[in-house]
Formats: structure tokens, sequence, C-alpha cells
């Protein structure tokens, strides 16, 4: 058997989750001295008020002794394990999780062991993880899955955009002027992940315009892949979400979606009122995320 384990920035319904066994590791959310683990001590409707009041929580990587315990605990059954890992270019949890996998391959050496870098987060992972699942439970062979998830890393997209350039000036990625300008001007930036890191591709004003953005940029790289699962996350903003929604339906009727909250980890990065968009350039060979009943 081939259990696959995520952690809590990865976008996945809890339904799915539990349909397939999948195993998630917390990520820590740090708030003045205390740390709690993402979706176990601390919820999304719990830390958004504390951030509506202005509070910028910090993060950290999955705990190593928790890591190493939950794999020891999945080798000593006898099973492979695959680990879908938050980017390495955005925490260090790749790493911990290689260096845990590397010293347990000596003592399970009958056993197959792999950590695959998402390199992004959120329901793009999301995506990512509902299909090895699917192929995890069609019984389909470990090093064949390896290797069609790598080939969805590569086809995988993010796009989302934040309510306010605020957060993104608390974040560091903005300078405090640029941020209370674009807040006052109504300017909207586009964000995707390049290289493992989030960067900003675009600046528009007004919500709606940027979320027919978002919607246009998505048309643009699936002209090859309309009949297709879309992701949509949001940060405490469900309307926003539905809009987007059905702004998607109304260019592409052949897609489907499925709404989930961004985790606490990536809701304290990219701020409260933000929405995202996720997807696939093209199909890998055996997609078959339509037909997923459990959403």
């Amino acid at each position: 058997m081939i259990r696959l384990v995520i952690d809590s920035t990865c976008g996945m319904p809890e339904s799915l989750i539990a349909k397939y066994g999948v195993a998630v590791l917390p990520l820590q959310v740090i708030i003045g001295e205390k740390s709690y683990r993402d979706g176990c001590d601390i919820t999304c409707e719990q830390l958004y008020p504390v951030m509506r009041q202005g509070v910028v929580p910090k993060t950290s990587q999955i705990n190593i002794a928790e890591t190493q315990s939950l794999f020891r605990s999945i080798c000593e059954a006898g099973d492979d394990l695959i680990y879908l890992s938050f980017s390495s270019g955005m925490s260090g949890t790749y790493q911990v999780a290689q260096m845990v996998v590397e010293g347990l391959k000596a003592e399970f050496a009958d056993l197959n062991m792999a950590v695959v870098d998402s390199e992004g987060g959120g329901l793009a992972t999301g995506l990512i993880a509902m299909q090895t699942a699917r192929w995890i439970a069609d019984g389909k062979q470990f090093d064949a899955i390896i290797s069609l998830m790598e080939e969805m890393v590569s086809q995988v997209q993010h796009l989302f955009t934040v309510d306010s350039m605020n957060w993104l000036v608390k974040g560091g990625r903005l300078h405090s002027s640029a941020g209370f300008i674009g807040d006052k001007l109504q300017i909207k930036p586009i964000l995707n992940v390049v290289d493992k890191t989030a960067h900003i591709m675009k600046i528009v004003r007004g919500r709606k315009t940027a979320m027919r953005a978002v919607v246009q940029i998505f048309l643009e790289k699936t002209r090859d892949f309309t009949a297709q699962l879309v992701g949509i996350q949001h940060a405490d903003d469900f309307d926003a979400a539905k809009q987007l929604e059905q702004i998607i339906f109304e260019e592409n009727p052949e897609a489907k979606t499925v709404i989930l909250p961004i985790g606490c980890v990536l809701a304290s990065h990219v701020g409260v009122s933000g929405v995202g968009l996720f997807f696939f350039k093209k199909m890998v060979p055996g997609y078959d995320l339509l037909s997923e009943t459990g959403i």
C-alpha cells in the first residue's frame, strides 16, 4: 500500500482526505509568543478576526519530531510513503521532510519513500494531491505515480489577487507608500508563482476588473484543456469566490469547480479577502478529477 502525506498548506477537501486516508502534517502559525498547529490548534475562522485587527502572524515549517513520528508509523505498518510538500522556495518544510526520509531509508530499505516538491501551495497542490490519491486507490505503481506527480507540478498554475495591497506591505513584499497609494486608487495586484515563489505579475484597478483579469489569464492558459477541475480558494471572502466561479462558468461551461477557504499559514501571507484560482495548463496522462464524486 502507498500512503499519501500532505501538509496544511495543501488545499484538499476534508471529504477526500478521509476518503483516501491521506495524512496531514501541520505547519506552525505564531501569534505573539504562542505557536499554533495550522488546522489543529487554530482554524481560519479563529485567525481572520485577529488579522482584521491588524495582527500579522508569523509562520514556521513542519515540526521535525511530528514528521519523524508520522513517517515512522507509516513505515512500521509496511507501507510505501509519498509526501507532497509545500514549496521549497517558500518554506524549509521540504528540506525537513527530505532529512527525515533519508534517515528512515536505511532502516526500511525494502520500502519506497519520496518527497515531492509541489513548488507552490494551496489548491494548486490540492489538485495534485487529489489526482495522486485517486491513482494510489487505483493501484498505480509507485515510480509511475512519482513521474506523473512531477509532470503535474510542471503544469499546475497559481493565480490570486488580494483586496488590499497593505497586506503585501506588512509581509515585506511592497514599500509602505506603494500600499497606501495602491489602496487609495483601488489598485489590485494579481500574483502568480514562478520559480517556487510568489510574484506580482500584473496590476489593475478595481476588484471586478482583477477577477476578470484572473479569469482571462486562466482562459488563455487552458485553451488546450478546458474540461478540468478548477480550484478556487478564498481568505474569508466566500462571496468573492462565488463571483469568480460565476465568471469561470460564463466563459468556460466545461469546467468544474471546488471552493475552499485558504489555510492559516497561507492566509498569514496573502492577507484577508484574497481569492485565488488554480488549474493545470495541460492534461497529464490518466487525469480523471472530473469524475471525482467526493467533492
